[in-house]
């Protein structure tokens, strides 16, 4: 009877507890976030690009100055007969309007490295062969009376003119850079991003000037002209180039799209500066003829004049390139199982 006393009480005891326990509430693992997701713009990636570019400073600027006059200051005759010579380097000087524009085509390399979700930073390198060209001219004039005497009845004048045409060629043939990026991520396949940094290229330019000056003496009497004669002459050399490699700075930014999980395409903004250039061009001398007036002959009759050309190198660049990623694929996630 004992025994089967124990067995009830015990049985009475399990089924109270089993009871209890169904009516606590079920422990459950906790929910944990999903991981972040991987860096996928970090990595080397190579690319091309072509675009057009388009000057910014399209003024090219050429000062001509007299060196030397027959009848001038600095002439050889033992007095100065016109002390206003210098006007005829007037007539070459002036400013070319150069609009400098042309394609520009080529690749780059780089490293972009991103922290975090939505924050990249990078440097990139490229170099570009391009048909960034001008070519240009002005013409000028000047007229000035060298002398006018009147003794009596009797005049005698001299009146000079001088006409110039400067043709300017300018050109950039190649063009580099080297950038560093600053963007943000968003999407996360777009990148918003700045850049700056160092670019070179070579620059060159060539400057072209002609000089005409004609020379009218004439004789009066009375106010009434008895003798005429016009001595023209014209100009050799006058030309001054330039060809050298440049290094300044460059600032942008631009958009790129990850469309694939190794391809992006990016469109992009830079100005470029290689600075201002000052090339003095070949002496421009115009010669002529040695004159004979009521038998007093002249000097040959000459005008030397030296020009200075000053270009400055810089522009805007519009262009799209598409780039290849070397990135990793992210390792596969190990989902632990019980």
């Amino acid at each position: 009877m004992k025994k089967l006393f124990s067995a009830t009480a015990i049985a009475l005891a399990l089924s109270a507890g089993a009871a209890l326990a169904a009516d606590l509430p079920a422990l459950k693992a906790p929910i944990l976030p999903p991981p972040p997701p991987p860096p996928i713009w970090t990595g080397f990636y190579i690319g091309l690009n072509a675009g057009y570019s388009w000057g910014a400073s399209n003024n090219i600027d050429v000062g001509t100055v007299n060196l030397y006059d027959t009848f001038g200051n600095n002439g050889l005759l033992p007095f100065v007969i016109d002390p206003g010579a210098g006007a005829a380097a007037l007539a070459a000087s002036g400013t070319v309007n150069a609009q400098r524009n042309g394609f520009i085509g080529g690749g780059q390399v780089g490293y972009n490295y991103q922290f975090g979700n939505h924050f990249l930073v990078g440097l990139e390198a490229d170099l570009q062969g391009t048909g960034i060209r001008s070519e240009n001219s002005f013409t000028g004039a000047a007229n000035w009376n060298a002398f006018n005497v009147a003794v009596g009845p009797f005049g005698l004048a001299l009146d000079r003119s001088a006409a110039g045409t400067t043709t300017v060629t300018s050109r950039t043939d190649w063009l580099g850079t080297v950038r560093g990026r600053l963007g943000y991520i968003w999407g996360p396949s777009f990148l918003i991003y700045a850049t700056g940094g160092l670019a070179y290229g070579g620059a060159q330019a060539t400057t072209h000037q002609s000089l005409f000056i004609n020379n009218n003496l004439s004789a009066t009497i009375l106010g009434a002209q008895v003798f005429g004669l016009s001595v023209p002459y014209g100009s050799i050399g006058g030309v001054g180039r330039y060809n050298e490699s440049r290094i300044g700075w460059t600032v942008g930014g631009g958009i790129e799209w990850l469309f694939a999980p190794n391809l992006s395409f990016k469109a992009e903004y830079l100005y470029y500066d290689l600075g201002t250039v000052r090339f003095q061009n070949g002496p421009l001398a115009a010669v002529g003829p040695q004159v004979t007036v009521l038998g007093f002959t002249s000097p040959l009759l000459t005008s030397i004049n030296q020009g200075i050309t000053r270009v400055k190198f810089d522009g805007h660049i519009a262009r799209v390139g598409i780039n290849y990623h070397f990135v990793s694929a992210p390792p596969v996630p190990v989902v632990a199982r019980y």
